[in-house]
C-alpha cells in the first residue's frame, strides 16, 4: 500500500502556495503604501525609492551575470571534457576495427612513403652511376 496518499501530503503541497499568494499580497500592499507615501510627502521619497531599486536591480544583475558567466564555464568545461572523451573511444574503435580488417594505418602509410621515397633516390643514384660508366665505356 505504498501507492496510497496521506491526508496530510496534500497540506504540505497547498501551503506553500497560500504563503506565496499572501507574500506577494503583502509586497503589492507594501508597494501601494509606498507609492501614496511618496505622494503624501511629494517626489523627494518617490526618487529615493527609485533610486534604492536602481541600485538593488544593479547589484541584482551584477550577482546574475557573475553566477550565469560561472556556470557557463563550467558547462563548456564539461561539455568539451566530454567530446574529449568520446572522440578518443571512437578514435580507438575505428582503430582496432581497422586494424582487425587489416587496413593500415595512416603512419603505416608514411613508413611505407618514406621507404619508397629513399628506393626512388637509391634507383635514380644506380641509373646515374651506370650512365656515367657506359657513357666513360664508350
Amino acid at each position: 500500500m505504498t501507492g496510497l496518499k496521506k491526508p496530510s501530503d496534500k497540506k504540505l503541497k497547498v501551503a506553500p502556495a497560500k504563503d506565496l499568494r499572501k507574500y506577494t499580497q503583502q509586497i503589492w500592499l507594501a508597494g501601494l503604501g509606498a507609492f501614496a507615501k511618496a505622494e503624501e510627502e511629494g517626489g523627494k521619497l518617490f526618487d529615493n525609492l527609485v533610486k534604492i531599486g536602481e541600485d538593488l536591480e544593479s547589484k541584482t544583475r551584477e550577482i546574475a551575470d557573475h553566477t550565469v558567466g560561472e556556470v557557463r564555464g563550467r558547462v563548456l568545461d564539461k561539455a568539451t571534457d566530454t567530446r574529449e572523451r568520446v572522440e578518443r573511444a571512437f578514435d580507438d574503435r575505428i582503430t582496432t576495427a581497422l586494424t582487425r580488417l587489416g587496413i593500415p594505418s595512416q603512419r603505416d602509410l608514411d613508413q611505407i612513403n618514406d621507404r619508397l621515397d629513399t628506393l626512388t633516390q637509391i634507383m635514380q643514384d644506380v641509373s646515374r652511376n651506370m650512365r656515367s660508366e657506359s657513357s666513360r665505356g664508350e
